[in-house]
């Protein structure tokens, strides 16, 4: 029970996807205020009468502009306040990106040019990310073409930068033009599609993240006229929606249950209901425990990884409910394989507890892999606790074979103390053995 390669990329992708939707989040809910508030001042304004409230209002209106040039940051000024906001690790504070996100809020659409080249300069490459997502982000909501146009021309910035440049320009473009930029990317699409995160098609993720908010039926309709790679990519931005909306969860699942029979449905299925347990557990175990039993069956074999990387106790449990004694034996080898090689000692802890019997032979060999490198003698002892007499010889020779080649006197007495017959000793002892 294993993350493909596919999901860990995904689950990148959906990080640098949350990155850019935040931004785009907090600039419709400050656009958002700022309509309420200028609403509400009309409103206000509205109740005086005549000439003397016509000519306050200007006055008024005359003293904020002021007020606001005078406390107008410049370019240089913010910057020298993101430098002290954005120290190594800040990507990692909430904090500190809503801060530097607020602080670049306060430049100007005639400020970008300048913004962007103070940005160019700067060597923190994770600072550098975000502020260019910002930056490009602004820009693009006013004018997409020339935004994407710098995003291509500086796409060879180190690490992930370039491709988040894209990727914040496709969010920002998507809001205003989603035709346009789609159409962008399908006369571009064959250029840098390369790399671990696909170059341009990782705009996809954007793309389709709009698309799955505002129009559904448009989004799974243009799935098909993807090829596998870059599908994969439009699909992560579609769950980058629909994992913490519920709606939208419920409508792509069904939209997902319409797919024919076949790899991309299976495949789709379990992107987006893996990444939901990654982030939102509680509600996906919740979920799941509502499905059938023959579904829960399936469920709980697939989704226990995402939970084996936060929180493994839950995960056992998750894996092991509702098992029944013939489906015990995979259960807890399943869990054992997901756990042991994360710690090894708290999933031998965990095993345990379980008991004993045969019900456990196939989880005890996977502790031996997990172990026989790293701790031969606690490998040694779970060989030795296996019941099928077969199974318990191949693990002893498993370990003691990997033992006696770092430590031979260690790797007799632990094999003359394993409870082997004379004979299974003579023969694992036996110069043919490796």
């Amino acid at each position: 029970m294993k993350a493909s390669p596919t999901l860990i990329v995904a689950t990148a992708i959906l990080w640098i996807g949350t990155l850019v939707g935040s931004y785009q989040l907090g600039q419709r809910t400050v656009a958002s205020a700022g309509d309420t508030d200028a609403a509400n001042l009309a409103a206000r304004n509205g109740s005086a009468a005549g000439t003397d409230a016509s000519s306050a209002r200007s006055s008024r209106s005359a003293r904020t502009r002021s007020h606001t040039d005078e406390n107008q940051l410049t370019v240089k000024q913010v910057f020298a306040q993101l430098k002290a906001t954005l120290r190594p690790g800040s990507m990692q504070n909430p904090t500190s990106m809503m801060r530097a996100m607020s602080l670049l809020d306060k430049l100007s659409p005639e400020d970008l040019p300048a913004a962007l080249a103070e940005a160019e300069a700067m060597k923190d490459q994770q600072g550098k990310m975000l502020v260019y997502m910002a930056l490009l982000g602004k820009w693009a909501e006013r004018d997409g073409p020339a935004a994407m146009k710098y995003a291509q021309e500086h796409s060879k910035e180190p690490g992930m930068a370039g491709a988040v440049m894209k990727m914040s320009v496709a969010a920002s473009w998507a809001e205003s033009d989603p035709q346009a930029v789609w159409a962008w990317y399908q006369e571009n699409k064959e250029e840098e599609s390369g790399g671990m995160l696909g170059g341009n098609q990782l705009m996809l993720t954007s793309i389709f993240s709009n698309l799955m908010r505002t129009d559904p039926d448009t989004a799974f309709k243009r799935l098909d006229e993807l090829d596998s790679s870059p599908k994969q990519m439009a699909l992560a931005g579609m769950c980058q929606t629909a994992i913490f909306d519920d709606q939208q969860r419920q409508i792509m699942l069904k939209k997902i249950d319409t797919m024919p029979e076949g790899t991309d449905r299976t495949s789709t299925r379990q992107m987006l209901l893996s990444q939901w347990m990654m982030f939102a557990p509680d509600e996906a175990t919740s979920w799941v425990a509502q499905q059938s039993a023959a579904e829960q069956t399936e469920l709980r074999k697939s989704l226990g990884t995402m939970l084996f990387m936060t929180d493994p106790e839950k995960g056992a449990e998750f894996v092991m409910t509702g098992a029944t004694e013939q489906e015990k034996p995979e259960r807890y080898a399943a869990v054992i394989n997901s756990w042991a090689h994360r710690d090894a000692t708290a999933a031998s802890t965990w095993l345990a507890e379980q008991g004993e019997g045969p019900q456990l032979d196939q989880a005890r060999n996977s502790l031996v892999n997990a172990l026989t490198s790293k701790d031969p003698a606690a490998a040694m002892n779970h060989a030795q606790a296996i019941t099928d007499p077969d199974q318990r010889l191949n693990a002893t020779s498993q370990v003691y074979q990997t033992w006696r080649a770092k430590d031979p006197t260690a790797a007799e007495d632990a094999l003359d103390h394993s409870g082997l017959t004379p004979e299974q000793l003579e023969s694992l002892r036996s110069p043919e053995q490796p």
